[in-house]
């Protein structure tokens, strides 16, 4: 029994237990031992009585003899459709030699359901196990949760700088790799074959030019020891196809690229990117946009988690940004200035989902008193939100877009607005305007406004009255409490017959991750990024920013898979969930975040000294 207890305690959900409770759980542990390629659970039409935990060994999960998932020691799995009372979806067979701990329900479900078994709770829910009730997707066997270091699939070539470009594509060719590595010493340079196409065949140069002269410099890189979601994320956000592998000691053990990384369909995005960088015109554009929903659909199918998938999202929106105003300076002429265009609200965060809109920003060199340049700027930005509506990213509702006087000014014009703001946030909408804004991210242009709005924001020195305002708008956006029956209960006492899941379950959070990251010293960054700051700088503590990413995770899990369901069913995404919808156990997790969301609330008002609520 010491033996369980102790292999038990090193895996969630069990690692938060205390002695005794631990104890009354092992206590009811049945030990089972199952031979490689034994059956463990046979009908995938029948509902679990057991949850299991692999002490040794490794147990394959299948659907229709296809390998859904390989769970591994500690792992554990059947749980869900003994929570949910539903079949289990799967079969589970020993994968070798098999050694597995098999707990009965009336000790498991106490586990489960505790507060401090949200963080285990939301992973599993988020990795492709059915949120929605009725809903049975089939996720495919994955590289994405694997590291970096085990996906690469040839020995990496690396080349001097000085190396010819004919020499390298020899190299390449007998190697049958796609890219060439540039040894730089304290960093590394990369040539792929699509730069020997662009920058030495179509530009006309000679064989003997160096690596150097045709390299991006320096590459993007990314630790062996990191996730192949990771990976796609790198992939997506820095607009590349292959990232050098290293390993601790900065040693290059390989190259990923797309292929090792997804399967075709997570591939989409790269292609509909591809596409939309050389579309036409905006009906062109808005052509290969359409495709977007249904790359969506197949990434969700394909068990990529939303964060993943809100990165796909925002990627092909900026490329689609950025191939409109190209068109916009052929058409309408280009602007005498220097300028920039900002993502602003989810796009600017990298996190939004098929239903967002579009906020979006212009800042430009020059003055804001200048009629003609005005009327210039607003020409363009019209002419790219019509591309981009037409595309099927619509603008926001509340007008928080480029063609509005509102977003659309100068940089000094931008920086004393943010000055303003800072130190009159009650001022005419100021924290409103502060709220969108401050999530602005460049997505065209190099003007370095982002930056500068950023470090307005966030190291302006009395920015003390901002910081309280942007809490108490925080301590506002209240959670539910919960459910009773087909109810969603609201912290005023009422009910309601549908979930909002945006402004009952993200808002809180985001809004906390604004207030906090600012207090730390982060402008512009994705959620949560700003509460792992948030914890670096004190402004939180471990366990609340802790909280607050495990429900953000599993908050945003359900509602990527709301509106792909959505999607899929040809109906316009929204954020208004039926409580009928949800699978048992997802309510009860949802239960148990907005539980702990409010609890971070009370406990962020009692720090600051706000009255109790």
């Amino acid at each position: 029994m010491h033996d369980i207890d102790d292999f038990l305690r090193r895996h969630p959900p069990f690692d938060s237990l205390d002695d005794e409770t631990l104890q009354r759980v092992s206590a009811q542990v049945e030990i089972e031992f199952h031979a490689a390629q034994a059956p463990i659970l046979e009908s995938a039409a029948e509902r679990s009585e057991f949850a299991y935990v692999v002490r040794r060994g490794s147990v394959e999960l299948l659907i229709d003899g296809r390998l859904l998932d390989l769970v591994g020691e500690g792992e554990m799995f059947g749980f869900v459709s003994l929570i949910e009372e539903e079949p289990l979806g799967f079969v589970a067979r020993a994968a070798e030699d098999t050694l597995v701990y098999r707990i009965p329900e009336a000790a498991i479900r106490p586990v489960l359901e505790r507060p401090a078994a949200l963080s285990f709770v939301a992973r599993s829910l988020s990795r492709g196990i059915r949120l929605l009730a009725g809903q049975r997707p089939e996720p495919l066997a994955s590289p994405s949760s694997r590291r970096a270091g085990e996906l690469t699939r040839a020995t990496p070539l690396l080349c001097a700088p000085n190396t010819s470009v004919q020499s390298a594509a020899r190299q390449m060719a007998e190697s049958g790799v796609t890219c060439v590595v540039v040894d730089l010493g304290d960093e590394l340079g990369i040539v792929t074959d699509r730069d020997l196409r662009t920058r030495v065949v179509a530009a006309g140069a000679g064989s003997d030019t160096p690596l150097s002269a045709v390299m991006t410099t320096p590459a993007w890189t990314i630790a062996a020891d990191r996730s192949g979601t990771e990976a796609l994320l790198a992939m997506l956000d820095h607009g590349v196809r292959h990232l050098p592998v290293l390993a601790a000691d900065r040693r290059l053990v390989g190259v990923l690229d797309d292929v090792d990384l997804m399967a075709s369909e997570r591939r989409a995005p790269f292609r509909l990117r591809a596409e939309l960088a050389h579309a036409s015109g905006p009906e062109g554009v808005a052509r290969v946009a359409r495709e977007l929903p249904d790359t969506v659909m197949a990434l969700h199918d394909g068990d990529l988690p939303a964060a993943a998938i809100s990165r796909a999202i925002a990627s092909v929106h900026d490329t689609a940004t950025r191939r409109l105003i190209e068109l916009a300076h052929e058409r309408l002429g280009r602007p005498p200035v220097p300028y920039t265009w900002l993502a602003m609200g989810s796009f600017g965060r990298r996190e939004p989902f098929p239903g967002s809109d579009v906020d979006c920003a212009l800042a430009w060199e020059g003055s804001d008193g200048d009629p003609e340049l005005l009327e210039t700027m607003t020409a363009l930005a019209e002419w790219v939100i019509d591309g981009l509506q037409a595309a099927g990213f619509p603008a926001d509702r509340q007008g928080a877009v480029a063609a509005s006087p509102l977003f659309a000014r100068s940089l000094a014009g931008w920086e004393a607005a943010a000055s303003s703001w800072v130190k009159e946030p009650d001022r005419d909408r100021g924290l409103m305007l502060l709220s969108v804004v401050v999530e602005s991210d460049a997505v065209w242009g190099a003007t370095g406004v982002a930056d500068r709005l950023a470090l307005a924001f966030a190291r302006a020195p009395d920015r003390e009255l901002l910081l309280r305002r942007l809490a108490a708008a925080a301590l506002q956006e209240r959670p539910p409490t919960g459910f009773l029956r087909d109810f969603v209960l609201h912290s005023s006492g009422e009910r309601k017959g549908v979930l909002d899941i945006k402004h009952g379950g993200l808002l809180p959070i985001e809004s906390l991750a604004r207030w906090s990251g600012l207090a730390a010293g982060v402008g512009a960054a994705s959620t949560v990024a700003r509460l792992r700051a948030s914890e670096a700088a004190g402004t939180l503590d471990a366990e609340d920013a802790a909280i607050l990413r495990d429900a953000f995770e599993l908050v945003s899990a359900l509602r990527m898979e709301h509106q792909v369901e959505q999607l899929r069913a040809g109906q316009a995404p929204d954020n208004l969930i039926d409580p009928k919808a949800l699978a048992p156990l997802t309510r009860t997790s949802l239960k148990e975040a907005f539980r702990a969301v409010a609890r971070v609330q009370r406990g962020v008002a009692l720090q600051l000294g706000f009255a109790p609520r």
